[in-house]
């Protein structure tokens, strides 16, 4: 897959994620394995899932897909974005050595941010560099023969 098209698959999964966070909080709390025990905190804790999982993500995606037109042009934007999805998975790995096996789900999440983040990250490195020649001063006739003398 070309360095654009994967970055444009990359930034559609992760709109779609933050998609998912803004209009549908509870699922991905639910998702996380995470609850709300106290109901007088519900209403901060959706804007706390909405606010991470749903209008950063959507940023980062669109980042991420106007970056993929000029992959190019973008590499460091993508280069970032992708380092940050390393930097989440890093984060995952600390806690299996601090806190133990997360099971299942958080083993998938580690293979999910790590693809997502390798994706971009290679996506950036493989887009092709273009290497701008200095323009050519014009072509200057050589000066003309003087006249032979007399």
């Amino acid at each position: 897959m070309t360095p654009r098209a994967t970055a444009i698959v990359v930034a559609f999964v992760i709109i779609l994620l933050g998609v998912a966070g803004l209009i549908y909080p509870e699922r991905v709390l639910g998702l996380l394995g995470f609850a709300v025990q106290n109901p007088a905190h519900a209403a901060a804790a959706m804007g706390e899932v909405r606010a991470t999982y749903g209008g950063l993500f959507v940023v980062m995606g669109l980042a991420a897909l106007l970056a993929a037109f000029d992959p190019v042009a973008n590499r460091g934007r993508l280069r970032l974005i992708g380092l940050l999805w390393l930097g989440a998975c890093s984060g995952r790995l600390l806690g299996v050595y601090l806190d133990g096996n997360p099971g299942l789900p958080g083993w998938g999440a580690v293979a999910f941010e790590l693809m997502i983040g390798g994706a971009l990250v290679v996506a950036a490195e493989r887009a092709p560099v273009v290497f701008h020649e200095a323009p050519m001063a014009a072509a200057v006739p050589p000066p003309a023969a003087a006249p032979p003398a007399p």
